[in-house]
């Protein structure tokens, strides 16, 4: 999350979502990152790509990834959780839910489930009238 000077900005905070290639980086320099995480068999091919900074106020102190990456809820504070030598005194200490994906994709993977339900369905159907016959 870089310096000011020789004062690095250490990360405070990270999430992700189970079984994606998304993590998400929280410290106290002003940004909450969402990062692409890169699993690869050599070291080359490892890696993470910045994909978006969200501007917050304070220090990052706890985050966690909501279903399907729809949005993650962020604890931001005046101090880091763990210590008080460093204090942002614009920052309030609160929580905030931040949206990850827009509401036309979320639409999107609803009525994709909602189709896959009623093809899976009429196939049901079908089987147990065609073993009740027999």
């Amino acid at each position: 999350h870089g310096c000011v000077g020789n004062v690095g900005r250490s990360i405070c905070a990270l999430g992700s979502l189970r079984g994606s290639d998304l993590a998400i980086s929280g410290s106290y320099d002003g940004f909450l990152r969402l990062w692409k995480v890169s699993m690869g068999q050599t070291l080359d091919m490892r890696g993470m790509e910045p994909l978006e900074e969200i501007p917050l106020t304070g220090y990052v102190n706890g985050i966690a990834v909501g279903p399907k990456a729809r949005f993650c809820v962020v604890a931001v504070g005046q101090e880091h959780r763990l210590g008080r030598w460093n204090r942002i005194a614009g920052a309030k200490n609160r929580f905030g839910i931040v949206q990850l994906r827009s509401s036309e994709d979320i639409q999107g993977d609803d009525d994709q489930i909602e189709q896959e339900e009623v093809v899976e369905s009429p196939d049901n159907v079908n089987e147990s009238n065609s073993s009740s016959e027999e």
